[in-house]
């Protein structure tokens, strides 16, 4: 079979070949971004590894000085009266740790009567390098007046100072650990401190640096430098004077960061050619390290790899082309017969001829859903044809079912001097389980309304059976109690499914208006008052019908007022939902007979209920049965 140019072969081979040139392009176009990419994972990764050993290391030393001064200082505050003790106990806080270059208790002024100054300092000699002890307090040295002493006997708590030259008696530049001291009272009465040399802690961070190309800086809670290659700016800088000099934003928002406590990372120029990348992160007591590495020692690596990743792209690009296009030249052939036996089915020839395939891949699959759909078409066509008879059949039953049941609850209302009654009911589905019935013997009208558990034709069985024995019973001259007592046994006989029925029903005298009622788990009945307010008919609690046989049923009395108006309903009116599922309920029934003009007749009210139901529901699909009975006693 010959090929077009517009043929699913010709156009994938075209689609192939446009999108290897587009991928070359891309890639080609990408290899500079990811090289880039590439430099700053691989700084990234480096700094963030040299940055936690630097960080240890600092964070090493911090935490041996703040250890040393937390082992001695109980024993100082047990002595708190014994200054020689104190002379003895910095001594050995600075012989026994090599970190430490000095220590200090100072007490508080005039914790010792007329001594406004009482401190020893032992410190190791810059030069003699010997360990030597001397009082310190005097007017030119107020040490009170100090930032190791003042800070934390302001905050209450053991802090380092900010880096500091000290010219009272280390005379070199250090930084104090200071804690409070309480004596056994509870009493603050001095401070206990230790200082490491920023010369000696400069050296441990310049062995940090692994070569070069990277540096390690040490600054203060405030930016002030603490160590750094260039030791100028060692107490004299603060990191703000370098990054605004830079004139880099990048570096200046590090800064911030870094004197924050933050942890982070960014590129910055330093005012040279190459960039450099930096990590920073904070110390315990405030300080941060702060790691600077170039981004040069990895360019030559990187820039190999991508030249080898071209070239592997561009040969497999290539390759995958030639492979594709004699591939789907191939495989693509039996396409076109598929689509032509596709073609005569959807006109109409289910039985067309589907051609065969030898390969065993994608395209027999292709082949047996084709069989399949046509095998498929020709059973659902004859299925079809069945079920529609079918339904057919079902709705005609049903609508046959729907005609029975509404016949079988009365329409023609009697139409009485002493009241008017009207009532109606509106299934949710074909049938439902709702009813009512009324019937007049004498001097009495017999009424009652039910809501059967359950839906359809099952439901509307049992409805059936209520009606019949509450028609056949009612009228038998017996009190609405035993009534009810003995349609529940007739329901309750052979009960199977264990269905049951709530019911209202009820017997008024027509010459006296006096009504008594029996109510078996239904909803309570709306009164309304000749110019009186509505109010819902309280009842005793009886059990549904058709649950328990020989239920002791209790059945009340009520005398009507002429002009009160009695409204019967099932939870289909009180439950209508909107598509909000609010529902109209309780209230809104009660709001609607208040409004109630008492001259309507029982019909036009029965409508109007069943109309404001509707409107509430704004056109969502009805829930449950509706039913509604209206009885107006209106004796003259």
């Amino acid at each position: 079979m010959a090929y077009g140019r517009k043929s699913i072969s010709n156009r994938l081979s075209r689609y192939v070949l446009l999108i290897s040139a587009g991928l070359f392009v891309v890639v080609t176009l990408l290899l500079g971004f990811l090289t880039r990419r590439i430099i700053e994972r691989v700084s990234e990764a480096v700094a963030a590894k040299d940055l936690e050993l630097a960080v240890s290391e600092v964070e090493k030393v911090i935490t041996e000085v703040e250890r040393a001064v937390d082992n001695v200082d109980w024993f100082v505050e047990r002595n708190s009266s014994r200054q020689s003790f104190m002379t003895e106990a910095t001594r050995e806080l600075v012989s026994a740790n090599p970190n430490i270059i000095g220590s200090a208790v100072a007490y508080e002024p005039y914790y010792f009567p007329r001594k406004r100054w009482s401190a020893v300092y032992t410190y190791i000699d810059a030069e003699t390098k010997e360990l030597k002890t001397i009082p310190m307090g005097n007017p030119d040295y107020d040490y009170p007046q100090l930032d190791w002493y003042r800070v934390p006997r302001l905050h209450d708590k053991p802090m380092w100072s900010e880096p500091y030259f000290d010219e009272g008696a280390g005379s070199q530049r250090m930084a104090t650990y200071s804690k409070p001291l309480r004596d056994t009272t509870g009493r603050f009465f001095g401070m206990i401190t230790s200082d490491i040399s920023l010369e000696w802690l400069a050296g441990r961070i310049r062995d940090i640096a692994p070569d070069g190309t990277s540096y390690a800086v040490l600054v203060s809670a405030n930016g002030t430098y603490i160590a750094h290659p260039d030791s100028t700016k060692v107490l004299s800088q603060t990191v703000f004077d370098v990054t605004a000099a830079m004139g880099d934003s990048t570096a200046l928002a590090m800064a911030r960061d870094m004197v924050g406590g933050k942890r982070g990372s960014g590129r910055f120029n330093g005012g040279s050619s190459d960039d450099s990348y930096a990590a920073y992160g904070p110390l315990s007591n405030g300080w941060s390290v702060l790691l600077v590495r170039s981004y040069a020692s990895a360019f030559i690596y990187l820039y190999l790899f991508n030249l080898f990743l071209a070239l592997f792209i561009v040969l497999g690009l290539i390759g995958m082309y030639l492979g594709c296009r004699r591939v789907i030249r191939r495989q693509t052939m039996p396409l076109v017969e598929f689509s032509q036996a596709a073609m005569t089915i959807a006109k109409g020839n289910f039985k067309a001829t589907i051609p065969p395939v030898k390969s065993k891949d994608e395209l027999l699959t292709l082949h047996d859903s084709l069989v399949y759909m046509q095998k498929s078409i020709n059973e659902y066509i004859a299925e079809l044809k069945t079920t529609t008879a079918s339904n057919e059949r079902y709705e005609s039953e049903l609508n046959i079912a729907r005609g029975i049941q509404m016949g079988m609850l009365p329409r023609n209302f009697p139409q009485l001097d002493q009241c008017s009654l009207n009532a109606m009911v509106q299934p949710a589905k074909e049938v439902g389980g709702d009813l009512y019935d009324f019937l007049v013997a004498g001097d009495a009208l017999y009424f009652m309304v039910g809501d059967v558990s359950g839906k359809g034709v099952p439901a509307a069985l049992f409805m059936a059976i209520a009606r019949a024995a509450f028609r056949f019973i009612g009228p038998l001259g017996l009190s609405m109690a035993e009534v009810m007592s003995r349609v529940n046994n007739c329901l309750c006989d052979g009960n199977k499914n264990e269905m049951f029925v709530t019911i209202f029903a009820g017997r008024l005298d027509l010459k006296t208006g006096l009504m008594t009622y029996c109510n078996a788990g239904h909803n309570p009945i709306l009164v309304v008052p000749a110019g009186g307010e509505a109010y819902f008919l309280h009842a005793r609690p009886n059990l549904a019908a058709g649950l328990f046989p020989d239920f002791p049923y209790q059945g009340e009395e009520l005398l009507l007022a002429p002009g009160t108006r009695l409204v019967l309903y099932t939870d289909g009116v009180t439950e209508a939902e909107q598509s909000d599922h609010s529902q109209f309920g309780e209230a809104r029934l009660k709001e609607w007979a208040a409004g109630l003009n008492p001259a309507v007749s029982s019909g036009s009210a029965t409508i109007d209920l069943y109309s404001r139901v509707k409107n509430f529901t704004r056109g969502a699909d009805q829930n449950d049965d509706i039913t509604i009975m209206t009885i107006l006693f209106d004796k003259k």
